[in-house]
C-alpha cells in the first residue's frame, strides 16, 4: 500500500487491544458517570425507537424502520454513551481478569438502570408533548405506539429470550464491525446495516423496548398505573440479549484461544 493510501480500518489485533482498553476504562469508570451515560444511552436508542414507529406508521416497512431505528446505536457509538447489550463485550476482559467479574456486573447494573430511566422518562415526554395524543383521541403514532407495545407484551418467554438472543448477536457485531472502522462514514455504515437486519427479522433488544412498551402504555393514558408489566417482555428479552452478545464474544477463535491459555495456567492473555 503506497504511503499516503488510506486505509479505513484496524487490524484483527488493533480491534483486540481496542475492545480490551475500552473494557478496562468502562470497568473503572465510577457508577454516577455511568449512570449519567446509561441515561443518555436510554434516550439515544428512544430517539431511534420512535423514528421507527414514525417510520411504520408511515408505511415504509420494517426494513426501513430498522435503518431509521439505527440512528439510536449511531448516537451511542459516535456521540458516546453506555449501552447494556453493547457492554456485554466487556466479558471478554474479565475472563481474561483484566477487571474483576463484581467490576463487570456493577458496570452492567448501573448502565442498565441508567438506559431504563431514560428510555421511559424520554417515552413520558414524548407523550407529555402530544405526539401521541391523549386517551381516546390518540393519533396515528400514538395508535402505532400501543399496537407495538401490546404486541411485544404478548410474545411468549420463551420465544422473547431466543429473540433476544439473535437480535444482541447482530447488535455486538455492530459494535465490534464499528471498532474495524476509522472514519464517522463507516461506522455509521458498520452499525446501521446489522441493526436493520435485527429490526426488520423481528427479534427483540431490551433496552428499545424500555421505550416501545412505556410509549404504548402511555399513549392509552395509562401512566405509570400498572407499567410493571413491561418487565413481562423486557426480562426474557434482557436474558437473551446477554446469552446472545456472550455467545458471539466467547465463539470467536481467537478469543477461546486466549482463555484457553488463562485456564492452562501459561501465562495472562495479552489484549
Amino acid at each position: 500500500m503506497a504511503k499516503n493510501d488510506y486505509d479505513p480500518t484496524l487490524t484483527i489485533s488493533e480491534v483486540g487491544t481496542t475492545i480490551s482498553h475500552l473494557g478496562i476504562k468502562k470497568a473503572n469508570t465510577q457508577a454516577w458517570q455511568l449512570l449519567i451515560l446509561g441515561f443518555l444511552a436510554g434516550l439515544y436508542i428512544s430517539f431511534g425507537s420512535h423514528l421507527y414507529l414514525v417510520a411504520l406508521e408511515q408505511g415504509m416497512g420494517r426494513v426501513v424502520a430498522g435503518a431509521c431505528f439505527g440512528v439510536g446505536l449511531v448516537l451511542v457509538v459516535i456521540a458516546g454513551a453506555e449501552l447494556f447489550t453493547g457492554n456485554i463485550t466487556m466479558v471478554v476482559g474479565a475472563i481474561t481478569r483484566l477487571y474483576s467479574p463484581w467490576q463487570l456486573l456493577k458496570n452492567w447494573a448501573v448502565v442498565y438502570t441508567g438506559n431504563l430511566v431514560g428510555a421511559v422518562l424520554t417515552a413520558w415526554l414524548v407523550y407529555q408533548a402530544g405526539i401521541f395524543g391523549h386517551g381516546d383521541t390518540l393519533t396515528s403514532v400514538g395508535r402505532e405506539a400501543a399496537k407495538v407495545a401490546d404486541y411485544k407484551c404478548a410474545i411468549p418467554f420463551g420465544e422473547a429470550i431466543i429473540r433476544g438472543v439473535l437480535c444482541n448477536i447482530l447488535v455486538v457485531l455492530a459494535i465490534i464491525m464499528s471498532y474495524f472502522s476509522k472514519d464517522v462514514i463507516s461506522k455509521i455504515v458498520c452499525v446501521v446495516l446489522p441493526i436493520m437486519a435485527f429490526v426488520a427479522s423481528g427479534f427483540e433488544h431490551c433496552v428499545a423496548n424500555m421505550y416501545l412498551i412505556p410509549a404504548g402504555h402511555f399513549a392509552k393514558g395509562l401512566g405509570f398505573t400498572g407499567l410493571g408489566v413491561m418487565f413481562h417482555n423486557i426480562l426474557p428479552v434482557t436474558l437473551g440479549n446477554i446469552a446472545g452478545g456472550l455467545f458471539i464474544m466467547l465463539i470467536h477463535p481467537n478469543r477461546l484461544r486466549q482463555i484457553a491459555v488463562l485456564l492452562a495456567g501459561k501465562k495472562k492473555p495479552t489484549p
